[in-house]
């Protein structure tokens, strides 16, 4: 008669960890290299993207900036996109859809941007 073994668990078995949406709110500048440098002095953002935890959310968004030159001057805050209320319907929509294409696609996406002109 064989016992019957049960095969070692391996890191396979372990429960993947899924992403999430994460969502900021950015000051930045404009760098040299950015089409705005010169024209205006920076602003503030949205940003969303889709990351396993925060650090790594502020990891692709910081990359994201120093790709189209923008200097961050402060990160108001990083926190999970879930049931974010608007005060507008509209809005509601918006950046819900927004948080859905950071979502299925993995990209940083910028949105809202308000920007401020040089002193």
């Amino acid at each position: 008669m064989h016992d019957h073994l049960e095969p070692e668990s391996t890191d396979l078995d372990a429960p993947v960890e899924e992403t999430r949406v994460y969502w900021a709110n950015v000051e930045f500048t404009y760098e040299e290299g950015s089409a705005q440098h010169g024209i205006f002095e920076g602003g503030i953002v949205y940003a969303f993207v889709r990351a396993f935890d925060v650090r790594e959310a502020l990891d692709k968004i910081e990359e994201e900036f120093e790709d189209r030159s923008f200097g961050i001057r402060v990160v108001d805050y990083v926190m999970e996109y879930h049931e974010v209320p608007w005060e507008t319907e509209e809005d509601q929509l918006h950046f819900d859809g927004v948080a859905a294409l950071a979502g299925s696609t993995g990209e940083v996406f910028l949105d809202s941007f308000e920007v401020y002109e040089r002193r």
